[in-house]
């Protein structure tokens, strides 16, 4: 366990004992921000959840258990505190490189990469950044192009509204082209720390073995206080490279998810909402996956097919003064797969049939300092996996999260 810290703890003396030195070997070529925040929550749950991070994380409650006396075991509450989304963020600038203006951004918080390496310092964003007058190019990591910063929602909850809205941070390299009044972006990401499920578990061996990138394009528009937008997004996996003893199993999965979103900004308002037609969208903490396609013919050879899911959320929220209200309500729905899955699928909430959140939340704004509350009901619809992997015979389960937060920004 020390060795997180020693990282932690070099990380942040080279910045702050660097400032000086570099200031004086470059006062005016290159500028050095560092920035951050201190963040301390504690959450309540009245059932146990499906999770990450120790629970922080939160997915949708657990599917009810019973013992032999018809006790629901998953239906005890739980508590927990956490310091972890504490944060660190550092940006560079320096002279124009063919032309364009130059950023490197490096942002760490100490979550880390999985529940085994909470408090650990992890990345989140490392890029460059050279942006001309109407074209920018980005390399390295960030967020997914489903993950459009313009539209994270604002809620207090670690998920940014998971499994509703994509959450997903990858390697990547970004175009953005202004034609017009138009914003162009194409993506080639790679997965690291947010991957899909298959034969062996999470990895992204079934995105690197097909050789080509997470593909993506998106059309954006933003003309006075609208935001708005459309993707396609594509993605091929290779599950395995050898099936059994006859074939190869060098079979792809081609995927296509579709996505289009609406910001609108008042003068003390902002109102958000996304749709997203997903598949195997797991590597982004939603839901679904893909399987087996059962053969007409017994030994033929193995093919895939995705599970399907509709994604809708809205967020309201105000965006002034000392109490700022906000609202955010998700719904999703399993429409199922285009043929008849073998068992088991390679998919999250493979039984559950929809999902839906309604969460309000109340923040007071004090120049640095921000307190906030939110309540956050997450009820899943559990049944019986039939035909096409539709889920059938549902029976409703819910979890009511309390959380508090309080933030500290420099």
């Amino acid at each position: 366990m020390r060795t997180p810290l020693c990282i932690a703890s070099a990380f942040i003396l080279l910045i702050f004992n660097n400032i000086p030195a570099f200031s004086q070997e470059a006062t005016s070529a290159y500028k050095l921000n560092v920035s951050g925040f201190v963040r301390a929550d504690a959450i309540f749950d009245s059932r146990q959840v499906v999770e990450a991070r120790e629970g922080f994380l939160l997915f949708y409650p657990k599917k009810p258990e019973f013992d032999k006396n018809g006790r629901d075991v998953n239906a005890h509450p739980s508590f927990n505190q956490y310091a972890m989304t504490t944060r660190l963020t550092a940006k560079v600038t320096g002279p124009d490189v063919l032309g364009a203006k130059m950023l490197a951004v490096v942002e760490s918080d100490f979550t880390g990469a999985s529940n085994a390496e909470n408090n650990s310092l992890r990345l989140r964003h490392a890029y460059i950044s050279m942006k001309w007058p109407k074209t920018r190019i980005m390399a390295g990591q960030y967020w997914h192009p489903l993950d459009v910063p313009e539209m994270i929602p604002n809620v207090l909850s670690l998920n940014t509204g998971a499994p509703f809205h994509s959450f997903s941070r990858q390697p990547q390299v970004r175009l953005d082209q202004q034609l017009g009044g138009l914003n162009l972006v194409l993506v080639a990401a790679s997965q690291r720390d947010y991957v899909n499920t298959g034969p062996l578990s999470g990895s992204s061996i079934y995105l690197r073995n097909s050789v080509i990138p997470n593909l993506h394009s998106q059309i954006q528009i933003k003309k006075g206080k609208l935001f708005a937008g459309a993707g396609i997004d594509f993605k091929r996996l290779t599950p395995r490279l050898v099936y059994d003893s006859i074939y190869t199993g060098n079979v792809h999965a081609d995927l296509f998810s579709y996505t289009g979103f609406l910001s609108w900004t008042a003068e003390n308002w902002s109102l958000k909402t996304q749709y997203t037609l997903g598949r195997a969208l797991n590597d982004h903490l939603m839901m679904g996956g893909f399987g087996e396609i059962i053969p007409d013919t017994p030994g033929s050879p193995v093919s895939y097919s995705p599970i399907t899911h509709h994604y809708f959320w809205v967020n309201i929220a105000k965006t002034s003064g000392n109490w700022q209200p906000s609202f955010f309500a998700g719904y999703l729905y399993n429409a199922g797969a285009a043929e008849t899955l073998r068992t088991p699928t390679y998919s999250r909430g493979e039984d559950i049939d929809y999902i839906y959140r309604l969460a309000p939340m109340i923040t007071y704004v004090n120049g640095k300092f921000s307190f906030i509350a939110e309540v956050e009901y997450t009820a899943a619809a559990f049944g019986e996996v039939g035909e096409k992997n539709k889920v059938y015979n549902t029976s409703e389960t819910g979890n009511l999260r309390v959380g508090l937060g309080a933030v500290y920004s420099f």
